[in-house]
């Protein structure tokens, strides 16, 4: 028997991007929101506190292949627009995944960026007097180990999207999926991570829709291992389970059996900063699917528990993670 370990990661951006919304029309007060958002961004301390919590659970867990989302990246430049030219904030603040890599190889893990796909791209002025931009990242990470190669990568953005009026322009959510072609003992598979759409269930269906359509990255006779933060529950409790069930009529089958737990993984109510309590983990979107249906030797729900906690009282992520031994075909 061959088995590989696979993990899905939401590490989160690091803050409510939905808060400026709330200022509908009014410039100032959208702007005032944006630096609140940014503001979290500095308190939730990823390169301090979080990246070191995710580290450890990678190195508790040793997981084959990472599927990771939100991987943000953070730059400050110059307030918009000026002399007519609209400018593009370059300064980086924060690279996730710069950071995240460097706590792993403290630990003395050895993980390569298999892929990375760029998703959404946003900037907007601050009550600061400058501009903040985040963008996105979903990417694979592979453990360097003896018998396991990548032979092909594959990346693309889905076409459906959406496009959010804010005072300061448009703000697009773009969402996308990375893959690997894998060679691993002898047995061959295709690995894919994926983030759909959070804000809208049309957008999330048809985007579900894509990974599964021709041209998508599920298409062909192997063995498929699909893991993200798909925003459907397969139980449907508080989120529409529309997008999972595009999913599962193509074949993708749910490897969590039950009597592994519950598996719930989202999400906290203190935009994963300082909750108190574990309550708010009531419902699944953190999903590991395959198809043909493969046998789960063991799993578990990582960041969930309040031991999981750094001492300050900040959780890895506002998400929990999900880690599956797989028996391949």
């Amino acid at each position: 028997p061959v088995d590989v370990t696979v993990m899905t990661r939401n590490i989160y951006l690091g803050g409510n991007i939905f808060g400026p919304l709330a200022a509908g029309n009014d410039r100032a007060e959208f702007e005032r929101l944006a630096g609140v958002l940014w503001n979290e961004v500095h308190n939730t301390d990823f390169v301090g506190t979080r990246a070191a919590l995710l580290a450890r659970e990678i190195k508790r867990t040793r997981p084959d292949l990472v599927g990771l989302q939100e991987v943000a990246l953070w730059r400050r430049g110059p307030d918009g627009v000026k002399d007519g030219a609209t400018t593009r904030a370059t300064q980086v603040v924060y690279d996730w995944l710069k950071t995240f890599r460097r706590r792993l190889a403290g630990r003395g893990l050895r993980y390569a960026v298999a892929v990375k796909q760029r998703e959404a791209d946003i900037e907007t002025s601050i009550d600061a007097g400058y501009d903040v931009r985040l963008t996105m990242f979903d990417v694979i990470l592979v453990k360097k180990r003896k018998g396991l190669r990548v032979t092909r990568r594959l990346k693309d953005n889905y076409e459906t999207e959406i496009g959010v009026p804010t005072p300061v322009g448009q703000i697009t959510s773009r969402r996308g999926w990375t893959a690997v072609d894998v060679r691993f003992k002898g047995k061959r598979f295709r690995f894919v991570n994926t983030h759909l759409e959070a804000a809208a269930d049309s957008t999330r269906e048809a985007q579900a829709g894509e990974l599964v359509a021709r041209g998508g990255p599920l298409r062909g006779k192997r063995q498929y291992i699909v893991v993200g933060d798909f925003n459907s529950d397969p139980q449907d409790r508080e989120s529409d389970v529309g997008a999972f069930n595009i999913l599962a009529d193509f074949g993708l089958v749910d490897t969590w059996p039950r009597r592994f737990g519950p598996g719930f993984s989202c999400c906290l109510a203190d935009s994963g900063a300082r909750d108190t309590n574990a309550d708010s983990f009531d419902h699944r979107i953190d999903l590991i699917l395959a198809k043909p249906k493969l046998r789960a030797i063991r799993g578990e729900v990582v960041g969930d528990e309040l031991g999981d906690r750094a001492p300050n009282g900040l959780w890895p992520s506002d998400h929990a993670g999900v880690v599956t031994r797989l028996r391949l075909r």
